[in-house]
């Protein structure tokens, strides 16, 4: 594969009313042929890859008839089948519709009704446990296989015939991946028109209100996170060599924006990776020139536990990025004291984000980090802290995070609500995003996340904010986590403290030294009433810490 061993230009391609497709193929045109991901071990270089959006963008619309604003579903773990899929679907003004590939069928069932998907696309391996509901729906299914770009021909990669056969009695229409990329071969179908702002993914995520969401991100906005994103990274030395390790899943814009579609507009040498294994991460890390990654916390924290992750091939590393949950002091110690040891210069850079913006809002830069801050937000976006009244607050204040600009969502997803749900505008008609996160700002724009409003522990009408304890107590040598929440003792709000400990102890010892070193530090009110030690902090499905699922625990008797 031809390689371009010189530095690329950091993309200055501001966004306009163009796909993602298109976006990517004008930041790319400069690289020539390169290799733009690999699998298995497997390089596969810019033509193919484009050959391959190509010939599925004419399978959907000369096979499958979809058309502009039409919504199809992905539901695939991340892997380059899903990304190349959204590139085909998005070249041709078509909705991709993400889902987690880990939802039961009746979940998938209700969204594809809700979203009125026109069709699916699933890994050959998950079909027989969703084939009733498949068949149900009677909608196209295209099944993918993971071994297709490892296989030396991916044409003609076999589909696992008993995910053939779980279907076969049914009456809808089945494609294999294999068999359209070889059908399909060389055709090419005209693009969606320019300037038009379409919607471009539908984002099934949690939403500001914790309740389950279908939140509608538009070419614009995914193009201008890819912009933003560039303004905060140091651009590939080496195009199609320098690698990126994409962990991060598809069917959150954290994942598509930050991990997929950023790394290949700028020209990396991308491996997907369809779920973090800390084993695989490490020996991908080893036999690549991997130079750049993101993550959560607990990534990072089961990186450096692991005993292998020790090694000179770290010096290879320029930046890490996380975003999604705190980082606690003694994790980032521990990041930099293993990453200094190896010869590596690269900086940890926070960020922050929600998928109502896009998924990345701020985030410190390499060369501008300021620790314990998410950073200053992205190019083209702007960030407030407001109070009552949605009014601003003076620099330094707590209140909650409130976002405009350009990567803002269209709306929510509804079936007879307005069609900007979840979009306050100002008296001067200027769109925001109201987060539900609280922080503040500095003098020099920089912000600090303090936690979502709902987390805050009320007591006797005093804001407890548990992150001031979690990040107190993690000091403590036997403490390898923690997590504080809001509990009940009859109707009296509590402090309840749920500990992971790091070593073996009197666990009586261990609560004295914890109610110690809080009593010493904060206020009387951040005193926890309940301490809980646990094997460990539960964790949703994105691994940020599942404090919902803490704060229903039943008091003891």
């Amino acid at each position: 594969m031809t390689n371009i061993p010189v530095t690329a230009q950091i993309r200055e391609y501001p966004p306009t009313d163009i796909t993602c497709w298109k976006y990517f193929i004008r930041n790319t045109a400069q690289y020539g042929e390169y290799t733009v991901f690999c699998h298995a071990g497997r390089d596969h270089g810019k033509a193919e890859f484009v050959a391959d959006v190509e010939a599925l963008a004419a399978f959907f619309h000369r096979e499958l008839g979809l058309k502009e604003q039409d919504v199809f579903t992905i539901f695939m773990p991340t892997n380059a089948e899903s990304i190349i899929t959204f590139l085909a679907l998005n070249k041709m003004g078509i909705i991709v519709n993400f889902v987690h590939p880990l939802l039961p069928p009746e979940s998938v069932e209700e969204i594809l009704d809700f979203t009125n998907s026109k069709g699916i696309m699933l890994l050959d391996m998950f079909a027989p446990k969703y084939a009733a509901m498949l068949k149900k729906k009677g909608l196209p299914v295209v099944l993918c296989s993971p071994k297709e770009y490892a296989f030396p021909d991916k044409t003609a990669c076999p589909i696992d015939p008993e995910a053939l056969r779980s279907l076969s009695s049914g009456s809808i229409n089945v494609y294999e991946y294999p068999t359209i990329l070889k059908r399909y071969a060389g055709q090419h179908v005209n693009s969606v028109s320019e300037g038009k702002n379409y919607i471009a993914v539908y984002m099934n995520g949690g939403g500001t209100t914790g309740k389950s969401k279908t939140i509608k991100l538009s070419n614009l906005a995914l193009n201008n996170v890819i912009y933003g994103l560039a303004g905060v990274t140091t651009p590939v030395k080496r195009i199609g060599f320098d690698t990126e390790l994409c962990t991060m899943p598809f069917f959150h814009a954290f994942g598509l924006c930050a991990g997929g579609l950023s790394a290949l507009n700028k020209g990396s040498r991308v491996i997907f990776l369809p779920k973090f294994d800390a084993d695989q991460f490490i020996a991908l890390m080893k036999a690549n020139h991997v130079v750049e990654f993101n993550g959560v916390p607990n990534m990072y924290k089961k990186l450096v536990e692991h005993p292998d992750f020790d090694d000179p091939v770290l010096a290879n590393i320029t930046v890490m990025y996380s975003g999604g949950d705190f980082v606690s002091p003694q994790l980032l110690d521990r990041i930099y004291s293993v990453m200094r040891k190896n010869g590596s210069r690269a900086e940890f850079c926070a960020g922050y984000g929600l998928t109502e913006c896009g998924a990345v809002c701020s985030a410190n830069r390499p060369w501008a980090n300021k620790t314990g801050t998410i950073g200053q937000p992205i190019r083209d976006l702007r960030f407030e802290i407001w109070g009552e009244n949605n009014r601003p607050l003076p620099v330094g204040e707590i209140g909650q995070i409130v976002i405009t600009g350009n990567s803002l969502m269209e709306g929510y997803l509804t079936k007879n609500g307005p069609s900007d749900a979840g979009i306050y505008r100002d008296e001067f008609g200027t769109k925001w995003v109201l987060t539900g996160d609280l922080g503040k700002l500095d003098e020099e724009g920089y912000a600090t996340f303090i936690g979502r409003q709902k987390r805050v522990i009320i007591i006797s009408g005093y804001n407890v904010y548990p992150v001031d304890i979690e990040q107190l107590v993690e000091t403590l040598p036997f403490v390898h986590e923690c997590c504080a929440v809001q509990g009940y003792l009859g109707d009296k709000p509590i402090v309840r403290l749920f500990v992971v400990k790091a070593e073996d102890g009197d666990e009586d010892d261990f609560r004295a030294q914890i109610l110690q070193i809080i009593t010493e530090n904060l206020s009387t009110f951040n005193v926890p009433k309940d301490i809980r030690f646990i094997d460990e902090i539960p964790r949703t499905k994105l691994q940020k810490v599942d404090f919902m699922k803490l704060s229903q625990f039943a008091p003891e008797e």
